[in-house]
């Protein structure tokens, strides 16, 4: 939210305006304008700058979001409609307007909650039905996309609709319980559970509860916002609260044994009865539980076996401690229903549909229904900043001019150090990520917003010993730029450097932002403006160490004219935790577990009208890493919409998964249930080289230059060479011969060989289209055997690694159908505009042409596709070559092993 000496005055008028809006059928730029004219004649809001509150509306009604499929097992009726006929959602009304009022939510967002919290409801069950039932649910959402608003909103209507106990379960640490709490607190509580437990006594009204005209709604907690809020069993024997009565309770509690044992003693001996036919002996009957798990992929999968030495369910196998109790509180209740949230789902579908306890029940595999809902237009994830090729779109998109590549860290924070480790001075690289911080600061109070927060992160090391040494010194450097700044004239060099880093980098892609992100409400700023505000930002920041020792919080809340921070931590800041305001990011830490990485991408978000002054300082390591995992995430949600399209189940979800090639490294190797062998399927999907090794270039060029010439003769096509029914055999020995990059674990040339071996053996992939992909325009060519082809160019983005070469995406969609005919192409498309027509609105742009896994369906199975892109690397007489092989789907695919390079990368990642 802008800040300012009337923000409170501007806040009131921006929900008058948007009130005028709601009313409005459709809204336009007219009706906008409007609005604006309206509230600015009204005497109420005396010298209102009107030209803001335009802007922030048109940001707000310029927002769009993609509509959401769901998978599920069609074992429901829908109720949630015909229940607002008798039932009374107050909660949520409450919510909604918080969300439109002071949240400032575009109108589509909101739309998409209420539609999304419907379905979700409608797939677990009215609380008022009879009997026993158990609903295992997950949605899957971008990270830092707005999780927490979403359970959120679940939450208020699952209240108004008679669950009477919510239990939500938020991460491991402290920090991240205490920040949902408060959160719940503002959104579904409205008051502050800090100050009382009690919400029938007098309490400080917050969040939704603060909106003029709304009710007072009763709900009862016995956890708080305070760090050390979570649930105690001392505090709850000694109160009256009963869960089941007239009044809802819900709980915000660690995903902890000790506070989850003490849960479940609790509801059993308040509620639960003796029943011997269920796991464990006791039941609460007649008190429907629903049960949120924030971030669902993390410390609640089963990371034990789970089978016996003859490969059957073994129901005596005892599971890890933090998922067998939360089995265990599911199973105590006779009516559960239980809804994971996640960015990273794979460890969730990695688990077996089948493994049964018999004391702690079923395992949490999400068998009703998985919903998989995309971020909103001005959401800026990996495709924005790092410029990956969305599905169903032609080219590559320009990442924005965000990354800092950080070269100089390693001899300070070596990989691998202990917590013995000295540091007496910090890299030149976080020096400087510190000044930028002082520039966002400084550049935000410029464009008026003051009273706001202002975070950076700064991620090194997980070590609490070596965090402390960088604190010092981050401290010390920023005390002494302060120093500089108050009293200019007396020696340093700060102010002088602000600038040249101004000048040279905010000022220098400006316009690039603009262009790149024009529904972003961003008002140019110059260098003197920045320049005046420069003490008042720094003399404002302060400094606090994150972690499980410090006594540090977040504690944005309490600052209400705004918190700005530099945060120093390791795993406390890596997961779940939001920082208010981010706009500098330095973080140099080396875990390449896909989901772990993604879950530290604490970058990713909505910026706000300063999206253009966000700077993420870290390894070329790390952005090559989060590019394989968003392409890889991409993937996969293709292969969702596929198979939400096609009617298929969470189950048949799970099972793809787990043998897709992108599935394979994407969670850590334990959450694939101690698997012994690492094996994927290639049946219908695509594998594409994005790294390259320098040292094996010429090798790679003299194998294809041998393949090529060995095929017959051909003339171009199109800037194409083009040969069609070349033997399985021989692209099997092609495959066996090249070099792949251990970065390019998906396109594992071993791998790839053996598959299209054991296919061609059993009568499939025997005939294949073999394109040489000639038409690049960067003025470079090269003889390719006896064929002179113009070289492809991109960009190689492994800055600071020597012998590395590292591109965006390789394969366009249009490249993908050149084996098709147009039938088939048509094909293709029509399914992937009926999985898009089929979502649920509100929905973005449809697509432009099919997307891959529709493509590969369309191919017969025995007949594969290779792509062979020559690439200029600046290397004399060689060029890098680059291939795509896109396999059809093929029902009677085997998995196979990985082998040799990807065990040992697997090795690597997981030690």
């Amino acid at each position: 939210m802008a800040g300012g000496p009337n923000e409170a005055t501007f806040a009131a008028a921006y929900a008058v305006a948007n009130g005028l809006l709601m009313m409005e059928p459709r809204i336009t730029q007219e009706a906008l304008e409007r609005a604006v004219a309206a509230v600015t004649a009204m005497p109420t809001f005396p010298g209102l700058d009107g030209e803001r509150l335009r802007r922030e509306l048109e940001t707000a009604n310029n927002v769009h979001v993609g509509g959401y499929s769901v998978i599920d097992d069609r074992d429901f009726k829908a109720w949630i409609a015909a229940a607002r006929e008798t039932r009374t959602f107050a909660f949520w009304d409450r919510y909604r307007k918080y969300l439109e009022i002071r949240k400032r939510m575009p109108r589509d967002v909101v739309d998409q909650l209420d539609g999304l919290t419907d379905d979700i409801l409608d797939r677990l069950r009215d609380p008022t039905t009879e009997g026993d039932w158990d609903r295992r649910g997950l949605v899957v959402g971008d990270v830092q996309s707005g999780k927490t608003g979403n359970y959120t909103g679940l939450i208020c209507k699952a209240v108004d609709a008679g669950f009477p106990l919510v239990i939500v379960l938020a991460g491991t640490l402290n920090s991240l319980r205490s920040q949902t709490q408060l959160r719940l607190d503002e959104g579904f509580f409205g008051f502050d559970t800090r100050l009382n437990l009690r919400a029938d006594q007098e309490n400080l009204k917050i969040g939704a509860g603060a909106l003029p005209g709304v009710p007072f709604l009763v709900a009862h907690s016995l956890t708080s916002g305070a760090e050390n809020g979570d649930f105690k069993l001392g505090t709850a024997q000694s109160t009256k609260l009963i869960p089941g009565g007239r009044d809802p309770v819900l709980l915000v509690v660690k995903k902890r044994v000790s506070i989850l044992k003490n849960l479940i003693k609790w509801v059993l001996s308040v509620r639960g009865e003796n029943d011997d036919s269920v796991p464990g002996g006791r039941i609460i009957r007649g008190v429907p539980l629903l049960l949120i798990d924030d971030e669902a992929d993390y410390a609640s999968a089963n990371t034990k076996e789970y089978r016996d030495e003859d490969g059957n369910i073994d129901e005596d196998a005892d599971p890890t401690n933090t998922n067998k109790y939360i089995r265990q509180l599911l199973t105590s209740f006779e009516k559960s229903a239980y809804v994971g949230y996640t960015a990273t789902p794979f460890a969730n579908v990695f688990m077996h549909h089948e493994a049964w306890s018999k004391e702690y029940g079923e395992d949490l595999f999400p068998r009703s229904f998985i919903i998989n809902i995309p971020a909103p237009s001005n959401y800026l994830g990996a495709e924005k900043v790092f410029g990956l090729k969305r599905p169903g779109s032609d080219g590559e998109s320009m990442g924005l001019p965000i990354i800092r590549p950080v070269t100089d860290a390693e001899t300070i924070f070596p990989p691998k150090h202990n917590k013995d480790l000295k540091v007496t001075e910090l890299p030149a690289s976080l020096h400087q990520s510190i000044l930028a911080f002082i520039l966002a600061c400084a550049a935000r109070r410029a464009r008026g917003d003051v009273e706001v927060d202002n975070s950076m992160l700064v991620h090194v090391t997980r070590l609490t010993a070596v965090q402390t040494q960088v604190t010092r010194l981050v401290e010390e450097e920023l005390t002494d730029i302060r120093r500089q700044l108050e009293h200019r004239g007396t020696g340093g060099k700060a102010l002088a450097d602000l600038k040249q880093l101004w000048r040279s980098d905010f000022e220098a892609h400006a316009q690039r932002f603009r262009e790149l992100l024009p529904d972003h409400d961003l008002p140019e700023v110059g260098w003197a403006a920045v320049e005046a505000e420069l003490f008042n930002a720094a003399k404002r920041i302060t400094v606090r160490e994150i972690n499980g020792s410090a006594k540090d919080a977040l504690d944005y809340a309490e600052h209400p004219q705004g918190l700005s921070v530099i945060a120093i931590g390791g795993d406390k800041l890596s997961r779940g935790l939001t920082l208010e305001g981010l706009s500098v990011s330095y973080f140099v830490r080396t875990s390449k577990m896909y989901d772990t990485l993604m879950q530290m991408g604490r970058w990713f978000g909505y910026r706000p009208r300063y999206a253009d002054l966000c700077r993420l300082y870290t390894s070329p390591e790390l952005v090559d890493w989060y590019r394989h995992i968003a392409t890889a995430t991409a993937e996969l949600r293709e292969e969702f919409d596929l198979m939400f399209v096609n009617g298929e189940t969470p189950l048949q979800f799970g099972n793809r998964v787990r043998t897709h090639p992108d599935g394979m490294l994407i969670t850590a190797a334990n959450k694939m249930r101690s698997v012994q062998t690492v094996r994927a399927g290639f049946s219908g999907t695509i594998s594409e080289t994005v790294s390259f090794d320098l040292p094996s270039a010429a090798r790679n060029h003299d194998t294809f230059v041998e393949f090529l010439s060995a095929l017959p003769r051909q003339d171009p096509v199109k800037d194409r060479y083009i040969w069609k029914d070349v033997e399985g055999a021989k692209i099997a020995m092609l495959m066996a011969k090249v070099e792949t990059s251990r970065e390019s674990w998906k396109a594992n040339s071993r791998a790839i060989a053996d598959y299209i071996a054991d296919r061609v053996a059993n009568g499939a992939l025997r005939r294949w289209t073999v394109v040489l992909l000639a038409g690049g325009r960067g003025g470079q060519s090269m003889p390719i055997g006896p064929y002179h082809v113009p070289l492809t160019e991109r960009e190689n983005r492994s800055i600071g690694q020597p012998g590395k070469y590292t591109i965006g995406r390789l394969v366009s969609p249009a490249d993908e159908v050149l084996d098709l005919d147009r039938g088939q192409i048509d094909a293709a498309y029509a399914d992937t505009l009926r999985a898009w027509d089929l979502k649920k609105p509100p929905k973005r742009d449809q697509p432009k042409s099919a997307s891959g896994p529709f493509i590969r369906r369309q191919r017969d199975p025995d007949h594969g596709l290779l792509l062979v892109y020559p690439i200029a690397a600046g290397i004399e007489n060689v060029a890098l070559m680059g291939f795509a092989v896109s396999f059809p789907w093929d029902k009677d695919a085997p998995e196979v092993d990985y082998a040799e390079n990807s065990v040992k990368q697997l090795e690597d990642l997981f030690e």
